[in-house]
């Protein structure tokens, strides 16, 4: 059974957290690990940008709140209370491809959303553009009543994948107009929007359980110090919070 480094963590630096993603990837990449499962929130409300993204900044200019551009695609994400995650591995079964992989991922939270009384479905057409996430469309988003729940990005590389992904819990609906302006559309919704009383911690058990019974991956827990002075001893992590 092939085991992966599972990392659950709190309030995590905002401006660090695309670095840390990156740096464990590449772990990945030199062969220290098999796999990860990273789950995560924001210290901070900021802004993440696809790797694509050039100057996307918040409609209201006197707004001033970090900016990080992802190493994933994608499009802009404003993060507040979420329920963030990164995801990496060799490109092998059953994360294979783009559309392989984004459904693989949407199946494992769609079931572990049920479990939680949420009736999470997959639905979708063809890929849409938008600069702002939550207004992009795909054939495989987890949808709840019809409406995009979660937002993924992915990165492949050398044989291997990164995927980072998103559940907003609570939206800020003030400072998404901030952000995005008439832009973004209608602001989307949070978890909590639809089960005021969601437990995260009911919801992490479900979704382990669901990851591994869907892939056959089991995790290996350590504790984000050691594994934080790891990467910060090999020289990859950004402490400065410069965008990687």
């Amino acid at each position: 059974m092939t085991e992966w480094h599972l990392i659950l963590e709190g309030r995590c630096p905002s401006r660090l957290n695309m670095a840390r993603d990156l740096a464990l990837f590449q772990s990945v990449l030199d062969g220290n690990r098999q796999g990860f499962f990273r789950v995560y929130n924001w210290d901070e409300p900021a802004l993440t940008t696809g790797f694509h993204q050039k100057g996307f900044r918040p409609a209201d200019t006197k707004l001033s709140i970090p900016v990080v551009r992802r190493p994933t695609g994608g499009g802009a994400v404003l993060h507040v209370d979420d329920m963030t995650f990164s995801i990496a591995a060799p490109e092998s079964p059953p994360f294979t491809g783009v559309i392989g992989t984004c459904r693989k991922v949407s199946e494992i939270f769609a079931s572990a959303l049920k479990e939680c009384g949420l009736d999470a479905k997959i639905q979708g057409d063809t890929a849409g553009f938008a600069d702002v996430c939550f207004q992009r469309t795909s054939p495989v988003e987890l949808c709840v009543r019809g409406a995009k729940i979660m937002g993924m990005a992915l990165l492949r590389k050398n044989g291997h994948i990164l995927v980072q992904g998103v559940l907003p819990l609570t939206v800020d609906k003030g400072l998404s107009m901030q952000v995005f302006g008439g832009a973004g559309g209608p602001v989307c919704r949070g978890i909590r929007d639809y089960a005021p009383r969601f437990s995260q911690e009911e919801f992490v058990g479900n979704l382990l359980r669901a990851f591994s019974s869907g892939t056959g991956i089991s995790f290996l827990p350590r504790g984000y110090d050691d594994d934080q002075q790891h990467d910060r001893d090999n020289g990859k992590i950004d402490l400065r919070g410069q965008k990687p």
